[in-house]
């Protein structure tokens, strides 16, 4: 019997077409495809392959033998209901959705019926300003373990020192491609404000995406000093222009969270982000390296004070990175950390 049963939401047409296909979803597990499997290869890094099983809301459909399991976990957007669940037997339900969406994405799922069989949905992240029907509890962060290019890059590391902070060749490193508009972006702002109004502080990195990308910004071109003269930039080399820079932006993207924290914080940088102070994360991002601007407030006057602490207390760096090893083991989900499993089966367990 699996001690949990995780039932794939089916937007985006995830139970029909040739995704309705049980060696589709073998392959994707396996490859790496699909954040939204992340609470699958969660599960299976801490209980092995025996004890977790992957599911889509058809196979609940016309069973003929009854399905046992602890905790089943079902991702929304669903088209699952009361018939779904006639063959199955469950300690525990919870809900889990991996969207960027404000609160839970219920979009066509019968969110009445769903609310009458758990108390629970889990997320990438939670708003301490949330007013839910649910109990908000927190999803592991999206990496597949095939495809963690952090984890591959530290491994292929590991043992070396990073470059002290004072070494460091440049004072803030960035790279990003330039969705969205300026107004609401603030991968964009924040560049745009170091570039132009911060012409002294060495950088690292820029906009990228070429041509295509540029065109966008007809209108309202960007300086040319905001763009890498690339298209794309590998994380290997991403990861090194980090570890030459004293400072990493990580502006907020669809979402408050994004792995820009934690990989500046492995890279041994000051990091600049958004105000965090109404969220929480799985993996607690480590606040002594963190300098957080307040909406309305000046990116460069947070660099420099990132810089200032960086340059006083250059044990701030290393003490971050130190505080992630309770939580991840290079940068991935390991057995050994067990506080990242006990902090995970709270948010169900209440």
């Amino acid at each position: 019997m699996p001690k949990f049963t995780i039932v794939i939401s089916d937007r985006s047409r995830h139970d029909a077409g040739y995704r309705k296909n049980r060696f589709f979803w073998w392959l994707a597990s396996q490859a790496g495809g699909y954040g939204e499997l992340c609470l699958y290869w969660f599960l299976l890094e801490y209980f092995g392959k025996d004890s977790v099983q992957l599911m889509r809301p058809s196979e609940l459909l016309g069973r003929t033998r009854k399905l046992h399991t602890d905790y089943l976990m079902i991702g929304v957007p669903t088209l699952l209901g009361k018939q779904h669940l006639k063959a199955v037997q469950f300690r525990k339900m919870v809900l889990y959705d991996s969207s960027d969406h404000d609160g839970i994405n219920y979009l066509y799922s019968d969110e009445a019926f769903l609310q009458s069989v758990t108390d629970c949905c889990l997320k990438h992240y939670r708003d301490k300003r949330w007013s839910l029907p649910l109990r908000i509890g927190l999803l592991p962060i999206k990496r597949p373990p095939l495809n963690n290019r952090l984890h591959w890059k530290l491994r292929a590391e590991k043992g070396k020192a990073l470059l002290p902070l004072a070494d460091r060749p440049f004072d803030v490193g960035f790279v990003a491609r330039p969705t969205g508009e300026i107004t609401s972006n603030k991968r964009l702002r924040w560049w745009i404000e170091l570039v132009t109004h911060a012409p002294e502080l060495s950088r690292w990195g820029g906009l990228v995406g070429g041509e295509s990308w540029r065109r966008t910004f007809s209108d309202t071109p960007l300086p040319k000093s905001c763009w890498m003269e690339r298209k794309k930039v590998g994380f290997s080399e991403y990861f090194d222009g980090l570890k030459g820079s004293r400072v990493a932006l990580a502006p907020p993207g669809y979402a408050p969270w994004t792995f820009r924290h934690y990989e500046a914080i492995y890279a041994g940088c000051m990091v600049i982000t958004d105000d965090l102070s109404h969220f929480e994360f799985l993996i607690p991002i480590p606040e002594q390296s963190v300098v957080q601007i307040p909406e309305g407030s000046s990116v460069v006057d947070g660099v420099r004070k990132a810089l200032h602490l960086g340059e006083t207390e250059p044990e701030r760096s290393l003490e971050a990175r130190h505080a992630l090893d309770r939580w991840l083991d290079l940068g991935r989900y390991r057995r050994r950390c067990g506080d990242t499993l006990d902090r995970f089966m709270s948010f169900i367990e209440i």
